[in-house]
């Protein structure tokens, strides 16, 4: 609701210079002010990432006004009615609309420093009527519930030192129900008056919900959600003259106007089932009403919001961990190997978030401290729609000591295994292994693969750390970051890098496994179910006595002198 008068003192800093020169007085009579985002103290001054809206519109976050908004006065004037006496003569002020509207519902955006307020509200109609509400807390502007908005800082006008937060300073919405003898109405003006000494109020803006013959509908909660659809609902005020309805929706919480065009239009009934969504992303939606009566169509309804089950990605995709773990990944799997997947569940992840190799100024990475023995964990990505082919992965990795920067080497029989899975996590196939003969550095190595084997319309990939069932008494994170699916441009030699394959026989095999084509092998590695290391050779061997092992499931891990390397499952008898 445009204010016309009524403003008595700017109380928000804003432009460059001095906050001194751009408001007139503080909020809380010790000298403390609002901030404007684009406050700058001068030209060179590092931008704001915190205050008030620079256009001065409020979006209420309050969740039953979904979709609310108040317009700020102007910063550079006054854009505050303040009132700091209780006493008769100075205890009260009016702003005065534009535009007199009538309306069901008042809303008014309010705070008061140095302590609460109580004020007396009287909305004041074009034919010279009032409606009174009394005593109104209004909330100091720290720590108060209620909030439209909160963590806009504020600065002291006397030194232009400056105070960010997270959750304060804030401004409160307070709602007045408007009586049914007065809905039909205009609104000319508010008038509040301060009935208490403590506290300093301060009025801000006002909104309403407008009166209309033609009722706004109100969403009910949303029903069943898919990956790509949402079952959404309403129900219309008794006696409404409504006759079908439009939808709109959106990823954006903006709310229509009444020039917005609706997604769906002339909807019969009170439901309605959104398709064609994508996964793993939130939408918000709002209906209106189309009437016969005088007035044509409602307003929107008040916003409500869903969020798409996890469906199969198409890439390009990236993680960076900014969000741990990542909408639609799993980082509380444990127990279980490579052969069995996970096996449970646990609260206490052992894939969590941490700086890349400690380091704040490297952003958040996915980690895994290893230490002691028989500790697995899991962390499980985005299932992703690689039938078009031509993918690959990549992601950084480190290693580092527990709580600094150095390096550490990995346990005996410690591991992490990259993995894939094409049908959703049933099975899966090692891509690449780290253990004690090939642990990474304590720098940001890149491991890139390309998925010329993978082509699945549902493949999961998967981190596996297990420390084994020694201990070393080593004590040390295993970092992941930066990890992306995208279009691969390959090189000749990473093709060639990619077509070598771990070739042995007989499989299964009794005593003895032979290795096919040892030339270009650096290394051999062999382990158990449990990730186990249970033998390791050097140099370039051409075949395996592993007569002592008992029977079962073994993983052959070939490393290549180029540095790559492939695993293969092979059975003893």
């Amino acid at each position: 609701m445009p204010i016309s008068s009524g403003y008595t003192q700017d109380v928000i800093a804003n432009g460059v210079g001095s906050a001194m020169n751009s408001t007139t007085t503080d909020v809380d009579g010790v000298s403390y002010a609002f901030v404007s985002r684009d406050f700058q103290l001068t030209s060179s001054s590092t931008p704001l990432t915190y205050g008030l809206p620079s256009n001065g519109i409020v979006n209420s976050v309050v969740a039953s006004t979904a979709g609310l908004s108040f317009q700020l006065g102007d910063y550079f004037g006054n854009n505050s009615l303040k009132i700091s006496s209780s006493a008769a003569g100075s205890n009260s002020g009016t702003i005065t609309f534009t535009t007199p509207i009538a309306a069901f519902k008042l809303y008014m955006l309010s705070t008061s420093g140095s302590g609460a307020s109580t004020v007396n509200i009287t909305v004041n109609f074009t034919d010279n009527t009032t409606q009174t509400f009394t005593g109104q807390s209004i909330s100091d502007w720290y720590d108060g519930i209620g909030f439209a908005i909160q963590g806009i800082g504020r600065i002291l006008r006397t030194t232009n030192v400056l105070e960010s937060s997270s959750t304060n300073p804030r401004l409160y919405q307070t709602a007045l129900t408007i009586d049914a003898a007065n809905q039909t109405k205009p609104i000319q003006s508010v008038t509040v008056t301060k009935t208490n000494t403590a506290g300093v109020m301060n009025v801000f803006a006002f909104s309403a919900d407008a009166y209309t013959s033609c009722l706004a509908p109100v969403l009910s909660n949303t029903g069943t959600v898919t990956s790509n659809s949402a079952d959404i609902s309403w129900t219309m005020p008794a006696g409404n003259p409504g006759v079908s309805h439009d939808i709109y929706y959106s990823t954006s919480s903006t709310p229509p106007t009444a020039a917005t065009t609706p997604n769906h239009f002339d909807v019969q009934g009170t439901s309605y089932t959104l398709a064609n969504l994508s996964p793993s992303t939130t939408y918000y939606y709002w209906v209106r009403t189309n009437c016969t009566g005088a007035t044509s169509k409602s307003a929107w309804s008040f916003s409500k919001s869903f969020t798409t089950l996890c469906g199969s990605i198409v890439p390009s995709y990236t993680n960076d961990f900014s969000t741990f773990p990542g909408n639609c990944w799993v980082n509380n799997l444990t127990g279980g190997s490579p052969d069995t997947g996970p096996t449970g569940t646990t609260i206490s992840p052992l894939w969590t978030s941490r700086n890349f190799l400690n380091v704040a100024a490297n952003g958040p990475s996915a980690h895994m401290n290893i230490y002691s023995n028989n500790r697995i964990g899991w962390l499980k990505t985005v299932p992703f729609n690689l039938s078009a082919g031509g993918y690959r992965v990549k992601f950084k990795y480190a290693v580092s000591t527990y709580s600094g920067t150095a390096a550490s080497a990995m346990g005996d029989d410690d591991l992490v295994h990259f993995m894939a899975s094409e049908d959703g996590g049933t099975t899966w196939t090692i891509l690449e292994s780290w253990g004690p003969n090939n642990a990474p550095s304590n720098t940001a190595n890149e491991f890139v693969y390309n998925l010329t084997a993978n082509t699945g319309a549902n493949t999961i990939f998967a981190f596996y750390g297990t420390s084994g069932t020694v201990n070393n008494s080593l004590d040390y994170n295993f970092y992941v970051d930066d990890f992306t699916v995208e279009a691969a441009q390959l090189s000749t030699s990473e093709v060639n890098r990619q077509v070598k394959k771990a070739e042995v026989h007989p499989n299964p095999f009794k005593d003895i496994l032979y290795i096919t084509d040892t030339k270009n092998v650096k290394s051999v590695m062999v382990a158990d179910t449990s990730g186990r290391v249970v033998s390791t050779v050097e140099g370039a061997v051409k075949e395996l006595d592993l007569s002592k092992l008992n029977s079962g499931l073994y993983f052959v891990t070939l490393y290549f002198k180029d540095g790559s390397q492939s695993t293969v499952k092979t059975i003893k008898k």
